[in-house]
């Protein structure tokens, strides 16, 4: 048990810097235009609600511990943590995209898409680090 949660505690930084990575230098422009006046905003920059923002970035790296980390293979947790990974990602944000693609009026199909696609690559990546680290531990 306490494996797990040196894995879950050591994901939390990975997913945190690579989703600040992509949310807030590589696609800040197209999220802020995608979400318009959806979105929370600190002038031109989008501003989260701080403690929600806390909650999803400890729950999501849970989840891939919880979810996808037992699928993974000890033979291939590279290959076995990109394909688990990318499942659990592609779900867990499909299924938050399309809720509000359903109920929200301007919530553009095309940030839906790109958002669900970056949510398989940063989980798989999350997965292959938590399989590996998973393997390595003690």
């Amino acid at each position: 048990m306490m494996k797990l949660v040196k894995v879950y505690l050591l994901s939390i930084p990975l997913f945190l810097l690579l989703d600040y990575l992509w949310l807030g230098n590589i696609m800040a422009g197209f999220y802020r235009e995608g979400l318009g006046t959806l979105a929370r905003r600190s002038g031109d920059a989008i501003a989260p609600l701080p403690w929600a923002t806390v909650l999803v970035y400890l729950l999501i790296p849970l989840g891939i511990v919880l979810f996808a980390l037992p699928r993974t293979s000890a033979e291939s947790p590279l290959l076995s943590g990109l394909l688990w990974g990318f499942l659990y990602g592609v779900t867990l944000y499909g299924v938050y995209d399309m809720t509000n693609l359903s109920v929200l009026e301007k919530w553009p199909v095309k940030m839906a898409l790109v958002d669900i696609v970056w949510g398989g690559v940063i989980c798989a990546i999350v997965t292959c680090f938590a399989a590996v680290l998973h393997g390595r531990l003690k």
